[in-house]
């Protein structure tokens, strides 16, 4: 029987903490990602290339995941 709690850590190479820091990290950088852009959409100098500089960042972490 499966558990619901590990089967996909360990199809993406991970126990269920090193996932569930992983996915913390993201949340953080999602986060941020999303203030910088709140900010930019009222003051479009500001943080021109972070949202999508973060977005790339991850995207690149989550596929390198995905091919371990």
């Amino acid at each position: 029987m499966s558990n619901p709690f590990t089967e996909h850590p360990n199809d993406v190479g991970l126990g269920y903490f090193g996932h569930f820091f992983f996915a913390l990290g993201v949340v953080v950088k999602l986060f941020m990602a999303t203030m910088a852009c709140f900010v930019h959409a009222f003051f479009p100098f500001l943080f021109r290339n972070t949202t999508s500089g973060i977005v790339k960042e991850l995207y690149g972490k989550i596929e390198h995941r995905k091919s371990q």
